[in-house]
């Protein structure tokens, strides 16, 4: 008889064979479009990457020596902030696939190990988060190979891959014992848990606060004293007891030529990453099937079901529509709360960015030009703006197609079926109004952009918000797949690769109607103030273009989805 993890193997190259034979015969355009979009990302990157590390080598500006530690501590905060990235991704989807997939119901009631069910979750969970990690990362990497003098030996290029390889398990691991630790140790009551995270974060940001005003009185706010000072408090992550040193100086001595040093720093990697396996497997042992009993059979023994307070939050700001609409925003928020897969992305996202705004001008407020930030702030409305496309791609098309088998149940409610789409056109627009517009008002004021620069972000924001709404929830409407339960096989089906193309053509048209000319404008003369009375034709022109392309790619993809659904049968 074959051991599970071999049966495992097995199965899951059969799926995965079986899933792109499907694809290849169905629709192999959208594979190839899939593949040509992450060619042209790694190819930017790339592009960017090789221009990037020949300017800081031969610029008289900078004249930065690569294979200097300069360069490795840059490394060590690129590979830091991936290995965070990593294990949040990692135990989000490890928590998803492990305690509320139906397969691992399924698994559990057969008599295979616990801990070789979770080995096959966690091998899928760790390739699944781990390609944009190989998307972002070879490019850089295979740049720096090829302006580093002289140029890179081949044995870096063929230790590159290996270097991944072996580091993916370590924030694989780490994000997994994360999410063990979560679900058998926390409280069961939310209560509990809510009262304990409020105490751990007053007490972290007035311990932080006290430090960083004595710091302030000490060496002076914004100083260039101040930021050598921080940086020798965080010098113990280029410290030789950190994973991403590790790879960070085997990547630096294998563009040397230094061969034995890469070995050593590789050894380094894999010894410890198959050692923060092992100990996630025998973890796993004991505790993953009594955290899937406790999560299944947690809460209260009573029920409650007069709702939450948060639902009540989310009252005032739906003033300006109906009741019923109201009940069905409040529906989908419940549905959106109860689903750490996707609040825990978007506060990941939220966290990640305010705290770059919050820094960004500390560190570099004496150092940057004017026309420096006029670029950070563009490239920050662009990354809002792909952030918010990927939102409502990935978790607001697949609404509709997931109510497809309970429909009867909204069927029975004495409403018009377009109520159903305007509450869930609503629910996205206002999340995405709220998040996206915090984000870049916080980033402008960071940057210390002019009132115009940020109220012309600010609109296409809100544009934005409602065009994507508006076209994920149209064409969620005109393209549902009812007989899918996933919502990522929906997100990436086939009317979810034409929401998430529109969507990209639509930002980039507001991006360059509405904040392009006004980029334009400030750009031509970077420390000069625009008062409102000179500002050109073509200004306004750009903003009036832009509410249209936004009106448009709201009212049509809607009108289009609510006569669909009004002529659907259940």
């Amino acid at each position: 008889m074959s051991s599970p993890a071999l049966l495992f193997q097995a199965l899951r190259w059969r799926v995965f064979r079986n899933s792109l034979t499907i694809v290849l015969a169905q629709s192999w355009w959208r594979v190839a479009t899939i593949l040509f979009s992450c060619a042209l990302i790694w190819a930017f990157l790339f592009a960017l990457s090789w221009y990037g590390f020949h300017e800081l080598k031969t610029s008289p500006q900078w004249r930065i020596p690569l294979e200097g530690s300069l360069v490795e501590r840059v490394f060590d905060a690129f590979f830091l902030t991936l290995t965070i990235l990593l294990t949040f991704s990692t135990g989000i989807i490890l928590y998803s696939s492990l305690f509320a997939a139906a397969e691992s119901q399924f698994l559990l009631s057969m008599p295979i190990p616990d801990d070789q069910v979770f080995s096959y979750k966690f091998q899928g969970a760790v390739a699944f988060s781990s390609w944009a990690f190989v998307l972002l990362g070879s490019p850089v990497l295979l740049a720096y190979g090829i302006e580093i003098p002289g140029g890179a030996p081949w044995f870096y290029y063929a230790a590159l891959p290996l270097f991944f390889l072996g580091f993916l398990m370590i924030p694989g691991s780490a994000g997994a014992i994360a999410c063990l630790f979560i679900v058998n140790l926390l409280p069961r009551h939310r209560k509990h848990l809510v009262i304990g995270l409020c105490i751990l974060i007053v007490l972290t940001s007035c311990i932080w606060a006290g430090l960083w005003l004595k710091q302030v009185r000490e060496v002076g706010f914004g100083a260039r004293t101040w930021f050598e000072s921080l940086l020798s408090e965080v010098s113990f992550l280029g410290s030789s007891l950190v994973p991403f040193h590790w790879m960070a100086r085997g990547v630096r001595h294998a563009a040397l030529g230094q061969a034995d040093l890469m070995a050593y720093n590789l050894g380094l990697v894999w010894s410890y990453g198959l050692f923060s396996y092992l100990v996630t497997v025998w973890l796993a042992k004991k505790f993953y099937r009594s955290g899937f009993n406790r999560l299944a059979s947690g809460g209260a023994l009573r029920k409650r079901y007069d709702g939450h307070w948060l639902d009540d939050l989310l009252v005032w700001p739906l003033f300006f529509v109906d009741a019923q609409t109201r009940m069905l925003i409040i529906k989908d928020f419940r549905t959106f709360r109860r689903d750490p897969a996707q609040w825990a992305q978007v506060l990941i996202f939220i966290g990640i960015g305010s705290l770059y705004f919050l820094m960004m001008r500390r560190y570099y407020e004496q150092d940057i030009g004017r026309s420096f930030k006029i670029g950070i702030s563009i490239l920050t409305l662009t990354a809002t703006s792909f952030l918010m496309c990927a939102y409502t791609g990935r978790f607001i098309y697949p609404m509709l197609s997931l109510e497809g088998k309970k429909f009867w149940i909204l069927g029975l409610l004495p409403l018009d079926r377009s109520q159903l789409l305007i509450g869930k056109f609503v629910f996205s627009a206002v999340g995405c109004l709220f998040a996206g517009e915090f984000l870049i008002v916080f980033s402008n004021l960071m940057l210390g952009m002019s009132w115009l620069i940020l109220c012309a972000h600010a609109l296409a924001v809100a544009l934005m918000a409602l065009g994507l709404s508006g076209l994920s929830v149209g064409l969620g409407a005109c393209m549902p797949n009812f007989r899918e339960t996933d919502p990522s096989k929906i997100a990436v089906g086939f009317g979810g690769t034409v929401n998430l193309i529109a969507g990209l053509m639509f930002l980039a048209l507001v991006i360059v109607t509405v904040a392009g000319p006004i980029q334009f404008l400030h750009g031509r003369d970077a420390e000069r103030a625009v008062p409102l009375d000179t500002v050109p034709w073509f200004i306004w022109a750009g903003i009036v273009g832009g509410v249209v392309i936004s009106g448009t790619a709201t009212w049509l993809p809607m009108r289009a989805g609510m006569r669909s659904l009004k002529a659907m049968e259940f």
